[in-house]
C-alpha cells in the first residue's frame, strides 16, 4: 500500500490521516475498452514533451 500524502509504502490502511492505495497498474487486456480514452488524455502531454 502507498500513502497518497507522503508517498511512503506501508502495510497500514491509513497513513498521514489518509487512506492508502495499491500502486499496481491495471492488468493488461487486448480487449481494453478504455485504451482510446487513456491515449486521448496522454496525447497533449506527449506532444508537449516532443515525443509525438
Amino acid at each position: 500500500m502507498k500513502c497518497p500524502a507522503c508517498g511512503k509504502y506501508t502495510m497500514k490502511k491509513c497513513c498521514c490521516g489518509k487512506e492508502t492505495f495499491s500502486p499496481k497498474p491495471a492488468k493488461y487486456s487486448p480487449e481494453d475498452s478504455y485504451g482510446s480514452y487513456r491515449r486521448q488524455v496522454k496525447k497533449p502531454m506527449l506532444k508537449e514533451r516532443g515525443l509525438l
